[in-house]
């Protein structure tokens, strides 16, 4: 992950024949690159890219360290709108509310779009609309597969559900594909114990 701290944003723009292509450069900043060697630093480092990108925009510059000789920056997310606290995680920067605050708060439920988790990308629940944590499932609750959370999407909400890399390219047409291989399925069998 490449963060640049500081500077400024310029677009630049070079053509080749008839193609154009502008990107960002960023310009008198300091480059940080946060790098894993082990699986579970490379996961570290996706969750900050994912806090980054989709909780904060960006880290805050805490203090720096030392850690076995070498000098380290300490950084956090974004800080809890109730307590303070630094938080990392980008479940907890989209509310702006840490798990401590979480645990005392007084939900209030409220139905919607709900994302993450159980959930994947997207589907329709409750969640606290103070704290943004999601209602807890009772017990015994069937957990819905990704093709109905998305039916509920477009049914519940009126949202289209368009599937980039299809076919299928939506969720009734993944159900009508489910079906027919079942029921392919299903007659190779019989026609295989015939």
């Amino acid at each position: 992950v490449h963060l640049h701290v500081g500077g400024r944003k310029e677009k630049k723009s070079e053509t080749s024949g008839n193609v154009t292509v502008i990107s960002t450069e960023h310009v008198d900043s300091v480059e940080l690159v946060l790098r894993g060697t082990t699986e579970e630093d490379k996961h570290e480092v996706g969750r900050i890219r994912d806090m980054c990108y989709f909780g904060s925009g960006g880290l805050i510059f805490i203090g720096e360290t030392e850690v076995d000789g070498k000098k380290a920056i300490v950084t956090t997310g974004l800080r809890c709108k109730h307590c303070g606290a630094g938080m990392i995680r980008y479940s907890d920067c989209e509310w702006k509310t840490c798990d401590a605050c979480a645990a005392k708060c007084e939900h209030t439920y409220v139905p919607g779009m709900i994302h993450g988790g159980g959930v994947g990308d997207m589907g329709v629940g409750e969640f606290c609309d103070k704290c943004g944590r999601g209602k807890p499932k009772a017990e015994g609750e069937r957990e819905k597969s990704k093709i109905e959370h998305h039916l509920a999407v477009e049914k519940e909400l009126g949202v289209h559900v368009i599937y980039k890399d299809g076919p299928p390219t939506t969720p009734r047409q993944a159900v009508e594909v489910n079906r027919l291989i079942r029921r392919h399925s299903k007659s190779r069998r019989r026609d295989a114990s015939a």
